[in-house]
């Protein structure tokens, strides 16, 4: 046991580095990883003491403390396993064809640079796009730290420099996360194209693990028909994403957003 703790310890530790060394740190999320490593390790020292002093910490602590913290250890863990089987769910969703508009979801813009995880999105909607010329698409997103323009501006840029006739876009550039993203694109195109969200057939279109939150959100605004439109994500750090996208799932239903 205590060498398996050992090991988690270093890849959580590893994982971390190569995420800096990778991606750098745009949030600070991924400090979760080196914490878990420290984690790790102090259990596996624990471990160590237990065996050669026949010293068990868990022995200062009264019985119903022991079953509560257990209890809740194992809750969690059947809850995080649920979860990261709703956004598998997600990931291997097949939109149908000529939905009547796309949301296309914001993600980081670095200056006017698109982000890795925003450029693999909109490839995707304009393959989506491309197959079903009667669609058109919203690109949804604000103004961020460290961004020149909105990602609506750099994902609308994007789309006409790939062909994509401008009629068929709609900028909307005030969202800072993915429940505005959705608030504000539904407004727009009831005003646009004059009909309610439950008579639109919506695809969302977000890199795979987001696809469940992303379309969840919009059923609790009342869309009927709505689908997701999975685009890939980065291989590296999709471990990353599914850990963060859970605590952003159970963020969400907290606050009543899902």
């Amino acid at each position: 046991m205590r060498i398996l703790f050992i090991l988690l310890g270093s890849f959580s530790i590893l994982y971390f580095i190569g995420i800096v060394l990778y991606a750098g740190l745009s949030s600070l999320f991924p400090c979760i990883w080196a914490a878990a490593g420290l984690v790790c390790y102090a259990i596996a020292i624990l471990l160590r003491l237990e065996t050669t002093h026949h010293w068990n910490i868990l022995s200062i602590f009264p019985k119903p403390v022991k079953t509560v913290c257990l209890t809740l250890a194992i809750l969690i863990v059947i809850a995080f396993l649920i979860t990261e089987g709703l956004i598998f769910s997600g990931m291997t969703q097949k939109p149908s064809k000529n939905l009547d508009t796309l949301i296309v979801l914001g993600a980081q813009v670095n200056g006017t640079k698109l982000s890795n995880s925003l450029k693999l999105r909109l490839k995707r909607a304009k393959e989506y796009l491309n197959e079903n010329p009667e669609t058109i698409a919203v690109v949804s997103g604000g103004k961020g730290s460290g961004e020149e323009i909105s990602e609506a501006e750099a994902m609308y840029e994007y789309l006409v420099s790939q062909g994509i006739d401008t009629r068929r876009l709609i900028k909307e550039d005030r969202s800072t996360n993915t429940n505005e993203n959705l608030k504000y694109s539904l407004a727009l195109l009831e005003k646009e194209l004059n009909k309610k969200p439950e008579e639109l057939r919506i695809g969302i279109v977000t890199n795979g693990f987001h696809v469940f939150r992303g379309t969840s959100i919009g059923k609790k605004m009342g869309c009927r028909q709505i689908e997701g439109v999975p685009a890939k994500s980065n291989k590296f750090l999709q471990l990353n994403y599914l850990v963060r996208e859970c605590l952003g799932i159970w963020k969400d239903k907290l606050v009543g957003n899902l």
